[in-house]
């Protein structure tokens, strides 16, 4: 099934535009559609709608809609607090997060962090990490978009988001219990947040500052996790710790 997203004013009662100029072409010159063929849309925020193609037009696709629903509500919404690392590698954990279910990926400035933002540059980067999880949203089958935020500190953004999630820290910098003992803890919790670090992991003074905001440290076994690696591993233990 051909899926496409849109925004939330594309749907007008029993129709669908489909206006976004490279949505347009994609679908025209390259899956090269014909009125009548089946397409899904969603809107990003959880609305899915099923129909076909009912016009074909030089600057925009129509779609007659024959049945819709909204994404059903996750136990807690995921979090990842991520550390900035290389480009390639950063915006594949946007991607996997993407597909692992993440309500919102916030990009973290530690004092280990190598890759830092480029204030030139970084209205272009964030907007290519969202470009990343709009079409992994599309691929994967999710009807709604995550949040991704620009970069922030460590310490203006770990403060802020545990204001209202819990935090799971995987983390060699302090003394940590296993993963599934950190687990107990988010029982019942609206929110979650893995808290991913760099290459060369947190410091022990970023470490401390996270537990004094509530961060429980973990341990992901006895092997050294790249940063990548780390935030996968977390987000798929969580994703099924939420959903089972």
């Amino acid at each position: 099934m051909v899926r496409v997203l849109v925004p939330p004013d594309a749907v007008a009662r029993d129709r669908i535009t489909v206006s976004d100029p490279a949505q347009v072409h994609h679908l025209l010159h390259v899956l090269r559609i014909r009125p009548g063929d089946p397409l899904e849309c969603f809107d990003g925020a959880g609305r899915r709608y099923a129909g076909r193609v009912l016009q074909r037009r030089r600057q925009a696709v129509i779609v007659s809609i024959e049945s819709q629903d909204t994404a059903p509500a996750s136990r807690a919404r995921l979090i990842l607090v991520q550390a900035l690392i290389k480009p390639e590698p950063f915006a594949w954990v946007v991607q996997k997060a993407t597909e692992l279910g993440v309500e919102r990926v916030a990009p973290l400035v530690t004092a280990r962090t190598t890759a830092r933002p480029v204030a030139d540059r970084l209205e272009r980067q964030v907007e290519r990490w969202r470009r990343i999880s709009r079409a992994a949203a599309r691929q994967c089958g999710r009807q709604d978009v995550p949040l991704i935020e620009p970069p922030r500190p460590f310490g203006q953004l770990v403060p802020a988001v545990a204001q209202h999630a819990r935090l799971i820290m995987p983390t060699l910098a302090v003394p940590a219990v296993p993963l599934r003992e950190g687990l107990e803890g988010c029982r019942g919790a609206e929110a979650v947040a893995a808290l991913i670090g760099p290459e060369g992991d947190f410091t022990p003074e970023e470490a401390a500052l996270a537990q004094r905001h509530g961060a429980r440290a973990v341990s992901l076994g006895r092997l050294t996790l790249r940063s990548e690696t780390a935030a996968v591993a977390t987000l798929a233990v969580l994703r099924y710790a939420i959903d089972t």
